[in-house]
């Protein structure tokens, strides 16, 4: 009998032990990085923030876009840093939050050969070869919401590099490529008179951290004031480093709610 009622306590004690635990919060980011560069970047932003608030706070690998996008549209995670099309439809779907963002906007250009004839508007490119990542690039999701017609698209080269969407390019196996203005910038100056900007796309919001409803007000606060904070601004260096940005800023749902029609082209979305 006592044995019987030892072991009911246990097991009371046990799930009032599981129902006491604080949740843990997991952050996410998309795989453009190997597992030991991701942890660098993103889990010294979790151990920071895990500090900062007081919760427990931690990164998790994924190591694939599959992988990554089902955690997106399962919404499995509690904080995210990623960009606009997923941000947008995490927002509609999931009713999550934008919170920080890196500092200006996301500026894409369609470039071309130098020696080519005039560009007479992106339907120039209707039949044509433009190199593009797979999708969910953003790039190439921006690129699909021109062409409204699935008849009246352009095909579609994969490119594994923006190296080789360039290179591409200037010999000519593509008519055009859409790249960021930065990258651009730089490949301009490797190759004077090789590469011209033949369409500037509109500037988009920036990749940002959003948290799921799961999160509580009170953390979102804490996190929004971390991030933006001197110490918030060492922890997040390398990240902002990798994307060329000086500084993080807040942001808000209206901002990228628009965007979340990119993904209409992703199966599941």
């Amino acid at each position: 009998m006592l044995r019987t009622i030892a072991i009911v306590l246990s097991l009371f004690c046990a799930s009032a032990y599981a129902a006491d635990r604080p949740t843990s919060y997991v952050l996410i980011a998309p795989p453009r990085l190997g597992a030991a560069q991701t942890q660098a970047v993103y889990g010294k932003i979790a151990n920071f923030l895990a500090r900062a608030t007081g919760a427990p706070i931690t990164f998790h690998y994924t190591s694939n876009w599959l992988t990554y996008m089902a955690e997106v549209r399962h919404n499995t995670a509690a904080i995210y840093f990623d960009g606009p099309a997923v941000i947008g439809w995490r927002i509609a779907h999931w009713h999550d939050d934008a919170l920080v963002a890196l500092s200006g906007k996301l500026n894409f250009v369609l470039i071309a050969k130098k020696s080519t004839h005039p560009f007479h508007g992106i339907q120039h490119l209707i039949g044509r070869p433009v190199c593009a990542f797979s999708p969910p690039n953003l790039g190439t999701l921006t690129l699909d919401s021109w062409f409204t017609n699935p008849e009246r698209q352009p095909y579609i080269v994969v490119i594994h590099s923006l190296k080789a969407a360039a290179r591409n390019v200037m010999e000519g196996s593509c008519a055009a490529a859409l790249e960021p203005l930065a990258v651009f910038k730089h490949q301009n100056a490797r190759f004077p008179g090789r590469l011209r900007v033949a369409y500037r796309a509109p500037g988009l919001p920036n990749q940002a951290f959003s948290v799921s409803a799961a999160v509580p007000a009170t953390l979102r606060h804490k996190i929004i004031a971390a991030l933006l904070s001197p110490a918030g601004a060492r922890a997040t260096k390398p990240l902002r480093d990798m994307f060329g940005h000086k500084e993080l800023v807040r942001v808000h749902n209206a901002a990228y709610l628009p965007y979340r029609k990119l993904l209409h082209v992703m199966v599941g979305f």
